[in-house]
């Protein structure tokens, strides 16, 4: 597999998860939202149910947002190991001068 194909497809399937779990998120907020506007507490009988209520979908919620930031490190390190190859299979044509002058 060509080298461009692989970086395409690390960066639109980093990408690309991390919009579909934002949107999961995002939905799942504005359920939490309307549900939380409608909620009549009279309605309940005993408490624990209506804790279930109110914390029913929140550890989603929470999961996604605390792995997020560990997805995007993943691109990261996967970008990393990509560009070291490109240099490592390219290194009698680059030149050093040309990478420093990049950053």
């Amino acid at each position: 597999m060509p080298i461009e194909q692989i970086k395409d497809i690390v960066d639109y399937g980093v990408i690309g998860l991390l919009i579909f779990l934002s949107f999961i998120t995002f939905a799942f907020a504005i359920e939490r939202i309307l549900f939380y506007r409608g909620i009549k507490v009279t309605d309940y009988s005993n408490k624990t149910a209506l804790e279930l209520d109110i914390s029913k979908r929140l550890p989603t919620i929470a999961s996604i947002g605390s792995n997020a930031p560990y997805i995007g490190l993943l691109g990261t390190v996967l970008a990393i190991i990509i560009t070291f190859y490109i240099i490592g299979d390219q290194q009698d044509t680059i030149n050093p001068g040309e990478i420093m002058n990049l950053c």
